[in-house]
């Protein structure tokens, strides 16, 4: 089994591939921004699993034909699950007034996540068959003041993925949009996580859900019905909510 992930060195990612790398014959493409983050990460899952193949790539995450090329060469061979990881929590109040740092994380959190998927999506296409899944959020499924802008980019990925899901309807290759909510990781250490979910939870649900080839993971579970609730809340009553 062939897994490509981005920003590998992201928690949920991390906690993702050690989940792969029990099952036979697990081989990983493990790409990321950081050289000396990515070898951590690799070492950990060699460490744990001396079986395991990885393979490291280090590419631009704005370089758009960089990660064409990168997909391209990737592809060449089947590939059999590609997991897309990159984001950063937006500082919102930072963003209103930092149109460069606006711009920054608007690219990575979505513009960066669109093109590892088109250029993989293609990969997969050729071979005809596999798995991709791209990690957005519960935050997209509805605008709230303390984190719109974050918010925006995982509603134009949960967008974009429904649009390769029609893409590939009927085909042997699966498009799913992963929605965490919020989860313990470094990207969330300065926020109150003590009811947060572990990254290692989310990650199990997120293997299971790419497994059965779901279109839509909430993760953990409940909060698929947390948001249901949380879209259906008339404005007049969700403009005077504090969260």
């Amino acid at each position: 089994m062939r897994i490509v992930i981005s920003a590998a060195t992201s928690a949920i990612a991390h906690q993702c591939a050690l989940a792969w790398a029990r099952m036979p014959g697990a081989e990983f493409e493990l790409i990321a921004r950081d050289v000396q983050k990515l070898d951590g990460f690799a070492n950990d899952i060699i460490t744990r699993h001396p079986a395991v193949k990885v393979h490291q790539h280090i590419v631009d995450f704005e370089d758009a034909q960089a990660i064409g090329a990168l997909a391209q060469k990737l592809g060449e061979t089947p590939i059999d699950i590609v997991l897309i990881a990159q984001g950063s929590l937006t500082d919102q109040a930072l963003a209103q007034t930092d149109f460069n740092y606006l711009k920054s994380e608007l690219g990575l959190n979505a513009v960066s996540s669109m093109l590892f998927a088109e250029s993989f999506a293609e990969q997969l296409a050729k071979w005809g068959k596999g798995k991709l899944a791209i990690i957005g959020s519960v935050a997209g499924d509805r605008g709230r003041a303390s984190n719109y802008a974050y918010g925006a980019t995982k509603a134009a990925l949960a967008t974009f993925a429904a649009g390769l899901q029609q893409r590939f309807a009927g085909s042997s290759v699966s498009i799913s949009i992963i929605k965490p909510g919020p989860t313990k990781t470094p990207m969330t250490s300065g926020l109150n996580n003590s009811k947060m979910a572990s990254a290692e939870s989310v990650a199990r649900v997120i293997v299971a859900g790419i497994e059965a080839r779901k279109r839509v993971i909430y993760a953990p579970k409940q909060w698929a019905l947390i948001m249901f609730v949380v879209r259906l809340i008339p404005f007049a009553v969700f403009k005077r909510l504090n969260f």
